[in-house]
């Protein structure tokens, strides 16, 4: 994971785990194609959060049943949400890019460009 998925590289796009290159640093792809194109990942990230929130949520009540531990329950579940999307979140642009590239492949004139960032 965290690699291109345009080019398969580990130097991708991802600066530390908050920030990010506006480019592949191999191969030059740009990570946001088009206005807004932050929104998909964000989806993706609130998805996946809620999947997890819900299966915790699931096992904790089949395990606990018939006594559940409300405020244990609660607070446990309040620290994922705070946590997953944290965790996740620079997954979340890579698998949003790939999402994206798979669909919406680049035109010869955005692989010029990104040939022309790469040689820089």
């Amino acid at each position: 994971m965290l690699r291109c998925p345009w080019c398969g590289s580990r130097r991708t796009f991802v600066r530390r785990w908050f920030g990010k290159y506006d480019r592949c640093r191999t191969c030059g792809i740009r990570w946001r194609r088009e206005e807004g194109f932050e929104l998909g990942a964000v989806t993706i990230n609130i998805v996946l959060t809620f999947i997890v929130l819900t299966a915790a949520m699931t096992i904790g009540f089949i395990r606990t049943s018939p006594d559940i531990p409300v405020l244990p329950m609660v607070l446990s579940l309040v620290g994922v949400a705070i946590l997953m999307p944290i965790v996740i979140y620079p997954f979340t642009f890579t698998i949003w890019l790939a999402l994206d590239l798979a669909v919406h492949r680049p035109d010869p004139g955005e692989l010029t460009e990104a040939a022309v960032a790469a040689s820089r």
